[in-house]
């Protein structure tokens, strides 16, 4: 296992961008992203949905708060090795000055890349996908674009970078979401990335005319098959893709084993199950746990403070 995290400095999201293409899950918490860097992917993304699962329990509606965001940002980055890119929605306000403070938090806290989108208040991945009459908002150009460069100042100076982020397309049009992410990326946002999007072409009409890095938004399969390959929209300069499979992973985990131990009434199927050769069922503290890490480390707190004043 690797040594714990200190204030050395780790590789930047923009250093992985302009070596490769990345492939990042989204997670929720310290545990989640945890599970990705033992997967080996090299960045994560903390998704406003699955977060809002988690601490809320409830569906993705906008009801998250900054300081939610904040404080779950801190702790991820503080814990793990990976790059972390947060989806901060609108910013947490309706002004300029509201995702001003809202990034510049963000990019403290330890966040390499902030999402801000043009939607308002009544936003959420829920919302957009599963909306029952109350239409999700999205702000005139005039108010995205200052929120825009209201994000860019406020990360200056800093490791985190600003991707602008439209749903446009379901209100005023492929043209219009397209025009936003050309004067975004005017303003100075790093890079870009159209909500709704699902196929080649889509990215090929994207490309056509939005200049720089481009993010692929939570790519999915159906009967099967990607919608798109990850080789193709590389050529695109779609250099990060993001998807969601832990909350199904995490959810399918615990029915699996509830079910069993409690069919059983017992413990049994859990503690003898090695997670297909992952952990050590007979060890006594899961390897994912760190826990001789950590003890070594107070070890040696312990054994430095024993040479105080024998010299």
């Amino acid at each position: 296992m690797s040594e714990p995290i200190g204030f050395e400095k780790r590789t930047t999201l923009r250093e992985l961008l302009e070596k490769e293409q990345i492939f990042a899950p989204c997670v929720w918490d310290c545990f989640s992203a945890r599970a990705a860097e033992m997967c080996g992917f090299k960045a994560t993304l903390l998704s406003s949905g699955a977060q809002a699962w988690a601490m809320l329990g409830m569906p993705d509606t906008g009801m998250l708060t900054a300081d939610e965001c904040v404080a779950m940002t801190e702790r991820i980055a503080s814990t793990s090795r990976l790059p972390l890119i947060v989806d901060a929605d609108e910013g947490y306000g309706v002004s300029p000055l509201s995702v001003y403070r809202t990034c510049h938090r963000l990019a403290r806290a330890g966040a390499m890349a902030i999402t801000i989108d043009d939607t308002s208040g009544f936003r959420g991945w829920e919302r957009i996908f599963f909306d029952t009459g109350y239409k999700m908002e999205i702000v005139p150009d005039e108010l995205f674009l200052a929120k825009i460069a209201a994000a860019v100042d406020a990360v200056k100076g800093t490791d985190c970078m600003i991707i602008a982020r439209t749903g446009a397309r379901h209100f005023y049009g492929f043209d219009n979401a397209i025009d936003r992410m050309v004067k975004a990326t005017e303003l100075g946002a790093d890079m870009s990335m159209v909500l709704a999007i699902n196929c080649l072409d889509d990215c090929i009409k994207i490309n056509e005319r939005v200049p720089g890095w481009k993010m692929y938004p939570d790519v999915v399969s159906r009967d099967g098959v990607p919608d798109v390959e990850l080789e193709d929209i590389k050529k695109l300069g779609f250099n990060l893709v993001s998807m969601h499979y832990l909350e199904k992973a995490a959810l399918y985990g615990m029915l699996d084993y509830g079910m069993n131990n409690w069919k059983n009434q017992n413990t049994v199927y859990s503690d003898e199950h090695d997670m297909g050769g992952w952990i050590d069922k007979k060890a006594a503290v899961p390897s994912y746990c760190d826990y001789e890490k950590w003890m070594a480390m107070e070890k040696k707190f312990r054994e430095q403070s024993e040479t105080v004043g024998k010299k």
